[in-house]
């Protein structure tokens, strides 16, 4: 398994913990099964077919979008390497 940090409301958190509390599982279990059961379970549609079927894997899509992004003549922030938590989670540089 990997390892994630996602940030949540409140509600949705307390929402959580009944939810776990209730079934007798962790909070974790309770966002993998839901995970399962709203994504993963879900067909995808067409366009996500052939977007799917023109990549061979997730690096050949990123790259794609670093391309496209360089083609429409997007620049990132020179500084990113030594502040990406600043631009990740719009913490202190």
């Amino acid at each position: 398994m990997i390892r994630t940090q996602i940030y949540l409301p409140e509600n949705q958190t307390e929402k959580l913990k009944e939810l776990a509390y209730k079934q007798h599982i962790s909070v974790s279990e309770v966002v993998r099964r839901t995970i399962d059961e709203k994504i993963i379970k879900t067909k995808p549609s067409v366009k996500q077919k052939k977007t799917i079927k023109k990549y061979k894997n997730a690096g050949e899509w990123l790259l794609s979008m670093a391309r496209d992004a360089e083609r429409r003549g997007f620049k990132g922030p020179k500084d990113l390497a030594s502040n990406v938590d600043k631009y990740l989670y719009g913490g202190k540089q």
